[in-house]
């Protein structure tokens, strides 16, 4: 009895001095908490001109992701440690224009830090592919775009402008001198991709195919039997995702929705884009809370031909609402005859375009595949981005880099 007893108090002695070592270890090792104060400096950018911002706060014990839409100041009580920070945010009134800024804080105390940032731009969606030389001597209906998400979140193609710019004819044209800063919507319509918002989503990486008919174009000879071979080349284009509609005779594959017709200055024009010597393309989108209606029903946002009696009205675009524009030059001229129409801001050099009538097109290079997702040339300048004579492969995805 006397030996359990003495057992008995050894192990409770024991137990005692565990605990008080434990608690006196808590003490000394407790993890304290700070209060860190971020403050983001927009530099060259309006502040209130920024949304959609990013504030991502990574340390050895906390990871924080903060999205505002503005730049007020954020307070976080944190525990102490080292911590990286990275802010993130999308320029309101810019296409392509975003925000970005990183900083470090040693929090072992109250501190506070401010975060510059910076604007870069990228455009998140892109042309991968622009056909419009035709395929058969005279046919022109089977024209095409082809758009990529080029980024690594998801875009929305509503609202989404398409347009195709008339191209000078000289070293600067009226246009330029008049408008340093806007684009005509070209002779024909400026079309839009349908939706409210958020109907049509565009995943990174993935591609539509707009078709000016969505048709099956390799049939398009009709009766005529003896001429199947020469529309053989013709792409089909009957599993389009969106194509142009204007209703004055074209056909309507009611499978595939139609894209909304913005402005129009001819009402004769069967097809968009007609480009078999060459063309410039542009794509653009609106400032946030805008609208095309809106836009299309703004008087100040048309001009005539400047420096001429001409009433044919244009839709001017402004180049800050720019995705992306490629000047596609007329394959029988020399560079040196092919002026450029964009500003080198949206486009410093076009690129030879196809033959025409010989079923090819423009298509993007590609700069790298990551796990079978295509990322495709962007550097702002489509002679440098393109291939010219390219076949005609809507919907395919390539698998080789260039």
């Amino acid at each position: 009895m006397k030996k359990f007893f003495k057992y008995a108090m050894m192990m409770m002695a024991a137990m005692v001095v565990t605990s008080f070592v434990a608690c006196s270890s808590d003490d000394d090792d407790e993890v304290k908490s700070y209060p860190l104060t971020i403050t983001l400096n927009s530099g060259d950018v309006a502040a209130d001109n920024i949304s959609n911002i990013k504030i991502i706060v990574k340390g050895t014990a906390k990871a924080d992701t903060i999205t505002m839409n503005s730049i007020a100041q954020q307070t976080l009580t944190l525990t102490q440690g080292t911590y990286n920070i990275t802010v993130s945010g999308k320029v309101k009134d810019e296409a392509t224009a975003y925000v970005q800024g990183t900083a470090t804080a040693e929090l072992y105390a109250e501190q506070s830090v401010t975060v510059n940032l910076s604007k870069y731009n990228q455009s998140p969606l892109v042309f991968k592919a622009i056909y419009g030389a035709g395929s058969v001597s005279g046919y022109v209906l089977d024209c095409y775009v082809e758009i990529a998400n080029n980024s690594d979140e998801v875009q929305y193609l509503d609202g989404i402008l398409l347009a195709d710019p008339l191209a000078n004819q000289k070293a600067k044209s009226a246009w330029q001198e008049t408008y340093p800063d806007k684009y005509n919507g070209g002779q024909g319509s400026v079309l839009a991709f349908p939706g409210s918002g958020k109907d049509y989503p565009l995943l990174p990486g993935q591609s539509v195919v707009v078709a000016d008919q969505a048709m099956n174009h390799k049939l398009a000879y009709g009766e005529d039997d003896s001429k199947a071979a020469e529309y053989a080349v013709a792409p089909d284009l009957s599993n389009a995702d969106f194509e142009k509609y204007y209703g004055n005779g074209d056909i309507d594959n009611e499978k595939v929705p139609n894209m909304e017709v913005v402005f129009s200055n001819n009402k004769y024009m069967k097809m968009w884009a007609f480009g078999v010597m060459g063309r410039a393309y542009m794509m653009a989108k609106l400032p946030e809370g805008m609208t095309w209606q809106q836009f299309a029903a703004d008087e100040s946002n048309y001009s005539t031909t400047p420096g001429t009696t001409a009433t044919t009205q244009f839709l001017m675009i402004p180049a800050k609402y720019i995705l992306d524009a490629v000047e596609i030059y007329n394959p029988a001229t020399d560079p040196a005859e092919n002026y450029p129409f964009f500003l080198p801001k949206d486009d410093t050099k076009g690129i030879h375009g196809p033959e025409s009538y010989t079923a090819n097109c423009v298509h993007r290079k590609v700069s790298k595949i990551e796990n079978g997702r295509v990322y495709y040339k962007d550097t702002n300048n489509s002679g440098d981005d393109f291939k010219t004579n390219q076949p005609l492969t809507p919907g395919v995805t390539p698998t080789t880099v260039d």
